[in-house]
């Protein structure tokens, strides 16, 4: 995906999250959180080069379905691109400071998934402000690495 496009997709994320209630719609609220982080961790590697942009969609690391011209769409085996979660795949190379900074930040934000989404875990304020806190965090880094080149 280009990273105009997921400039877009994060700033629309943003968006919405800050009309919900982070306790009362916490489920929606950390997949809005969630989603942009992913988005900002895509743009960001696209922006230090360490994937690539192009117009292919990830299904499996390593799998891609790309867009062909006649309107369909095929299968390819590419390096490198669009990520689901940071992490997943990994990306090979020694990441820069800054990525490494986003890339905790990441981690810090999902850590919240599992237990809160798929576990017993009852959100609370406490974890709202750690979400908050991680993605801010994530969006220091997207503002440095990506909108930076921008909007000189």
């Amino acid at each position: 995906m280009k990273i105009a496009s997921h400039v877009d997709k994060i700033s629309r994320l943003l968006q919405l999250r800050d009309r919900l209630d982070p306790l009362a719609d916490f489920e929606l609220w950390y997949w809005t959180c969630l989603t942009a982080g992913t988005n900002i961790w895509n743009s960001s590697l696209h922006a230090t080069g360490f994937t690539s942009e192009d117009r292919a969609f990830s299904t499996i690391p390593g799998v891609h379905v790309v867009p062909q011209s006649d309107g369909s769409c095929r299968r390819e085996l590419r390096g490198p691109g669009d990520v689901s979660h940071v992490g997943w795949p990994a990306i090979p190379g020694d990441m820069p400071e800054p990525v490494q900074r986003l890339e905790a930040a990441l981690h810090a934000l999902e850590d919240h998934r599992d237990p809160c989404l798929r576990g017993d875990r009852t959100p609370t304020q406490a974890i709202v402000d750690d979400c908050h806190l991680a993605l801010s965090q994530a969006i220091s880094v997207y503002e440095e690495l990506v909108l930076r080149d921008m909007h000189p």
